[in-house]
């Protein structure tokens, strides 16, 4: 394969992930709420995301398949579901479903980086492992680690299933809902909902549960009914001191 058309793939598949950027939105809402979230929302998590893109890609004729990386969330490490993308003998990985727009396709072997919502990504190749960092506000964090091995298909899908059948625990227990709308990237974390775009930051503080339906209609357009969280608070432990740290 050319390396014309090698780059034509890639940004054939990239188009793709923008459309599902902006078409399925990351959430955990179904951790949230359980049984009392009408009606279901499309996207989710890692494992909806991921498959969700895969199913289009195989459609559109990609040679795509699943991957398992690494995430830590505080402390613990947290098997995350990503795509592997292969074109002209060379292989790709996707992270649709970590919660932030990480729009480009990471290379396993040469590093990139790049920037959009006013926001950095980056790897770092060594070892047998893609390392990608996330840069907002000035302030540079580990997001995900791939071994570039790939594992056989249906020992991947095998492990799936064995979770599944053990039943799935989200690693984080306050709400997350996120999507590229226009051109801002929207991501409400816990009781508080950040707007980013190239060059400003927003923030809308100390959303009530009760404020949840409105603010999932107004800023992204969709309709659903909530009740009480299974999860005992909306507060983002993860999120330091709010809205003034993040704007700093």
């Amino acid at each position: 394969m050319s390396a014309a058309r090698r780059t034509i793939d890639v940004d054939a598949f990239e188009a793709l992930m923008l459309d599902h950027f902006r078409t399925e939105p990351f959430h955990n809402l179904r951790f949230i709420y359980g049984p009392s979230l009408t009606p279901d929302v499309r996207g989710g998590t890692c494992f909806y995301k991921t498959r969700s893109i895969i199913d289009a890609g195989k459609k559109a004729g990609f040679d795509v398949f699943w991957h398992a990386g690494v995430i830590r969330v505080q402390e613990a490490e947290w098997i995350h579901w990503v795509t592997r993308l292969h074109v002209g003998g060379r292989a790709f990985f996707a992270d649709m479903g970590n919660g932030w727009p990480s729009l480009k396709l990471y290379p396993a072997d040469r590093e990139v980086s790049y920037r959009c919502f006013g926001m950095g990504f980056r790897t770092e190749i060594a070892n047998g492992r893609v390392t990608v960092f996330h840069e907002k506000h000035g302030k540079e964090a580990l997001q995900l680690e791939i071994d570039v091995r790939p594992r056989p298909e249906p020992e991947v899908l095998a492990e799936i299933e064995r979770r599944s059948s053990l039943g799935h625990v989200y690693p984080i227990n306050s709400l997350r809902f996120s999507q590229v709308v226009g051109d801002r990237f929207l991501f409400l974390r816990g009781d508080r909902l950040e707007i980013y775009g190239d060059h400003e930051f927003e923030c809308v503080e100390g959303i009530e549960n009760a404020r949840v339906p409105k603010i999932l209609r107004d800023y992204f357009g969709l309709d659903v009914n909530v009740g009480t969280p299974l999860a005992a608070t909306l507060k983002d432990e993860t999120n330091g001191n709010g809205c003034q740290e993040q704007s700093s």
